[in-house]
């Protein structure tokens, strides 16, 4: 068949646009994915911990000052983290000299940023290393899986180790991955690097010594692999000359990554300078002290909160709630597809490899007695490298060759990855796998406790700085770190004394952390002021802090309608006798019918016998602190006045004008007493103190 010069010219010009589209993705596409990566974890930090901001202060003084033994600050070590997180410090103080007086959490904010850029990077490093493991397709989705996936994302916004420690191994095995190429091109090269990333990654956490079994392990299983395939099996086991150069074609190998690896630890820790053994001592003696230890506070796993090892499913049951449904859906056909004949041997051999890590690294956090959720983030990357392969073979085999399919199919995977992981912003935390019900049905089943990196607090802070007269108030507080940054008031450890709020956060109410002072049982059956939902889970409790006021509560009892939807049930009078100038303490108990509208001010008015005006305070309920628009329906009031009496008053029987009137206006509230009648002038009067002559009068 002859095609035409029009056909031609078309093929050719459809063929070109589709190189230059080519092309301009090969370039864009880096950059768009260090922006997808950054600006989830650098926009609004959420996170418990502070103890890094703290350290990482210290460690950057000691390096100015020269004081190498200083930066030994913990046995984690923590030294990427410090080294980043010093670094922003310094800058914030170049740039601003009052950088320390402000608020802790605009400081972590800036100290977050280098964390954030490198993790970025290191993704993005990570998909052009994923293009020579496999190709540009599968290294397309693994970066965006990984980064849009909710609970690296999580992480990785907390100003901690945990991160870069995961992204630094992450980027070792990978280049171990490339060493092993059948090309065999600059292997020498990926080796040195891989160690370069493990010495990175041993900095940021001991765990990092995972990487040399897991060395070790592949090396091997590339050997047996290329043995296996050689069909050669039974010749060369006879080959001394084969084993020989085997034994040292790899010794050497593993030579170079371990001096690579340990001179990357020496150089870039300060300590080790001068006090190497007291270095590696200290890290691996307290690793081996925190690993045989349970944490402190208890653990809520699965129903059950206690102190100790919460065993050997915990890993694996937080590994499937914290992916995603795209990456636990796709992981399951990655699995299939690394045991099936549609890939090659290498890269099953890579596959295989990513199995092993991820079972071997879980089984290293398990054996540890001392167990958080964020500790398995390095195996959970792996998770999303096999979905990844797997979503990009599945939808291969279902394509058939139709590109068009192929190429919609895999940005409907991203898209919903997109949906699930961006609107949680920012708290990516709250994200449970969907595939095994809701937020809110695995937190009431109670699988795991929630609320791992504080999430609510800010809002809870926020809702309570809203308040008048914030600033005066003073709230008790579970997870007191994490809310007393974000509050303008007065924050304080959980009582009930001598404080007007309380705020419970679920993490420590599942695990019954300070459970043995009994207030979350005493309130939880009271009616929150306000509560933090996330996808219907509540994650903070605030309650206005008061007794719990029945017909027992008040002496004199008076259901006095105030207004359209307010009551005064009863009030209290103490000292039923006093002289002038002496005090007198009325307490006031009200009730919201509905939920009052207005923002009134209580008069209370001191009477004497000829009705004299001798002693008066007009204020909003509990001093201004919790004005009547704050009241929820059906919420009772303990409100208190200090009533002076007059240094001229008379003796004799006085009573007390009770009411309500809207500020601007001075107009009162009606007032209906318990008889059903109107009180005059819309005051209620009670009988009051009976006031003896004063001191001086009688001497």
């Amino acid at each position: 068949m002859r095609l035409d010069n029009t056909t031609i010219y078309q093929s050719v010009a459809q063929r070109n646009t589709w190189l230059v589209t080519v092309r301009v993705f090969k370039k864009t596409f880096p950059v768009f994915l260090f922006l997808l990566a950054f600006l989830p974890r650098a926009l609004h930090l959420v996170a418990r911990s502070t103890v890094w901001h703290s350290r990482a202060i210290p460690f950057s003084r000691a390096i100015l000052d020269g004081d190498w033994g200083r930066t030994l600050q913990a046995p984690h070590p923590g030294v990427t983290t410090m080294w980043l997180t010093g670094i922003a410090y310094r800058i914030g103080k170049a740039f601003n000299p009052d950088y320390d007086k402000l608020p802790l959490q605009q400081q972590m904010t800036v100290e977050l940023i280098p964390l954030v850029i490198v993790i970025a990077l290191a993704i993005v490093l990570a998909y052009f290393l994923l293009t020579h493991i496999f190709d540009r397709q599968v290294a397309v989705v693994v970066a965006l899986l990984l980064a849009l996936d909710p609970y690296h994302i999580t992480i990785s916004k907390t100003l901690h180790v945990d991160g870069l420690l995961a992204v630094f191994m992450l980027l070792s095995t990978l280049f171990i991955f490339l060493y092993i190429t059948p090309a065999g091109l600059q292997r020498r090269r990926y080796l040195l690097l891989s160690g370069f990333f493990a010495g990175l990654a041993l900095l940021s956490k001991t765990p990092a010594l995972f990487m040399v079994p897991f060395l070790l392990l592949s090396l091997g299983a590339w050997k047996l692999s290329e043995l296996l395939a050689s069909g050669e099996i039974r010749a060369r086991l006879s080959d001394w000359r084969y084993w020989t150069k085997m034994a040292g074609e790899l010794g050497l190998a593993i030579l170079l990554w371990l001096l690579v690896m340990v001179a990357t630890f020496s150089i870039l820790w300060p300590s080790m300078w001068i006090q190497p053994e007291s270095s590696i001592g200290f890290s691996v003696l307290e690793t081996l002290r925190l690993g045989a230890n349970a944490h402190v506070k208890p653990l809520f796993f699965l129903g059950q909160s206690k102190i100790g090892d919460p065993g050997p499913l915990f890993y694996p049951v937080h590994m499937l709630i914290k992916t995603t449904a795209v990456t636990l859906l796709f992981f399951i056909v990655g699995v299939v597809f690394i045991f099936s004949r549609r890939i090659d041997r290498y890269k099953r051999l890579v596959l295989l490899l990513c199995l092993i890590f991820i079972v071997f690294f879980a089984l290293e956090m398990t054996l540890s007695m001392k167990k958080q959720p964020r500790y398995i983030l390095p195996a959970v990357q792996f998770v999303v490298l096999i979905a990844g392969f797997g979503s990009v073979y599945f939808f291969r085999w279902l394509a058939r060759g139709r590109q068009g399919f192929l190429y919609l199919s895999l940005i409907l995977v991203m898209a919903v990855q997109f949906a699930i992981a961006i609107p949680r912003h920012p708290y990516y935390g709250t994200h449970y796998n969907l595939l095994l019900g809701s937020t809110k049905g695995i937190l009431e089943k109670g699988i795991a406790p929630g609320q791992e990196q504080g999430e609510g607090l800010d809002i809870a802070a926020e809702y309570l700085n809203s308040l008048p007269l914030a600033k005066l108030l003073v709230v008790a507080t579970q997870i007191d770190r994490s809310f007393t940054r974000y509050f303008d008031g007065k924050s304080v450890r959980m009582r009930d004394d001598n404080v007007d709020y309380m705020v419970f956060a679920r993490n420590w109410v599942m695990r019954g952390v300070e459970a043995e002072n009994g207030l979350w049982e005493k309130y939880r059956t009271r009616e929150p002021k306000f509560v933090v939902e996330f996808n219907g889970a509540p994650y903070v409790w605030v309650y206005k802090v008061g007794p719990v006021i029945d017909e027992s509560s008040y002496g004199w009892p008076l259901n006095a309608a105030v207004g359209q939807n307010i009551r005064l049930l009863g009030y209290d009078l103490e000292p039923s006798q006093v002289r002038p100038g002496e005090t007198i303490q009325l307490t006031l108990y009200w009730e919201a019918k509905e939920k009052p509208t207005g923002d009134y001010t209580v008069f209370t008015h001191l009477l004497d016998p000829s009705g004299g005006l001798r002693g008066q305070v007009d204020s909003q309920p509990q001093g201004g602190m919790y004005p009547t628009y704050l009241w929820d329906e059906g919420e009772r009031i303990q409100d208190r006045y200090n009533l002076t009496v007059a240094p001229d008053a008379p003796p004799g029987d006085y009573e007390i004008a009770v009411g309500m009137y809207t500020l601007a206006t001075l107009e009162r509230l009606s007032v209906i007493d318990q008889q059903g009648l109107p009180a005059a002038n819309d005051s209620l009067i009670i009988p009051g103190p009976k006031i003896l002559p004063s001191q001086r009068g009688s001497e």
